[in-house]
């Protein structure tokens, strides 16, 4: 008997320490992510707006004009 509940606190343990790498991991993914993905030059002129994004496979350019 004590045998079973030695088993059932560490399969507890063992659950709750892997869920919690899963949520760390998910929030190094995003950060990881937002960090790969943010702005290098914003355009913000008077008529149009955009940003100039490098990543790994090159330059995105996104300009727009701005609705009145």
């Amino acid at each position: 008997m004590a045998d079973s509940l030695d088993r059932k606190s560490n399969n507890l343990l063992l659950g709750v320490l892997l869920g919690g790498a899963v949520v760390a991991l998910g929030i190094l993914a995003y950060f990881y992510y937002e960090r790969r993905h943010e702005p290098v030059v914003k355009i913000d002129v008077p008529g149009f707006s955009g940003e100039v994004r490098k990543d790994g496979g090159g330059v995105d350019i996104e300009v727009g004009k701005d609705k009145p």
